[in-house]
């Protein structure tokens, strides 16, 4: 009878020890989190980066039909290391606490859709000191501005969309990064925006100009 109990107990163990090592090789072999890979990116002082996340909702998937070949992004935003966080500068399509549509928050804050399938970062190119404090400048002024979002995605309008905002601080710094882009409308796009042909500057418009290099990516 004692035999007994003891093989039993020792099939207990045998299968206790083999669940712990499947859920330690489940665990090992398991990808890093985004938040983990972001922390692990060798990021530099005195660059500017520029930064693009996709989503998959509506609003998401609306704006990837305009880009000319990045089938992921959806939203783009400008920033550099501060305090050792990437703070990002962007214009997003709701209202922030300030009642404006210009957000200013670390990179913790931008991944925070609960949609996101991507993200990429990107160096400007051959900026030096002096430019880069001169962008960061022009960006901590943008805060003073009451920015709101671009709607009817006009020219030279006082309102933004998340790129033409990113394109026109450049600008004032002498840097261009793309050329508009221009693509023929239709549908309830159309009727919205009563044109049939839409001058943008795409999310992905920057990536063929060689102004940038990738130093991460990231696809869900």
């Amino acid at each position: 009878m004692r035999s007994v109990f003891t093989y039993q107990k020792i099939d207990f163990l045998i299968a206790v020890m083999s669940l712990v090592l499947i859920t330690a090789v489940f665990s090992f072999h398991k990808s890093p989190s985004l938040e983990y890979k972001i922390k692990n990116i060798e990021l530099n002082n005195g660059a500017i980066y520029l930064i693009q996340r996709g989503t998959t909702g509506k609003l998401g998937n609306v704006a990837k039909d305009f880009n000319i070949k990045n089938k992921y992004a959806s939203h783009l935003g400008i920033g550099y290391l501060k305090n050792n966080a990437l703070t990002i500068y962007h214009v997003y399509v709701d209202k922030n606490s300030k009642g404006n549509s210009l957000y200013v928050e670390t990179i913790d804050n931008f991944i925070r859709p609960e949609d996101l399938n991507y993200l990429s970062i990107w160096q400007l190119k051959n900026i030096d000191l002096q430019k880069f404090n001169d962008i960061k400048n022009t960006l901590t002024q943008s805060e003073k501005q009451n920015i709101n979002f671009d709607f009817n995605f006009d020219k030279g309008s006082k309102a933004y969309y998340c790129s033409e905002y990113i394109v026109d601080e450049l600008q004032k710094n002498g840097i261009k990064i793309m050329s508009y882009h221009k693509k023929s409308i239709t549908g309830m796009i159309k009727q919205i925006l009563k044109k049939d042909t839409l001058t943008y500057f795409p999310v992905d418009g920057f990536e063929s100009t060689d102004k940038a290099t990738k130093v991460f990516e990231w696809i869900k």
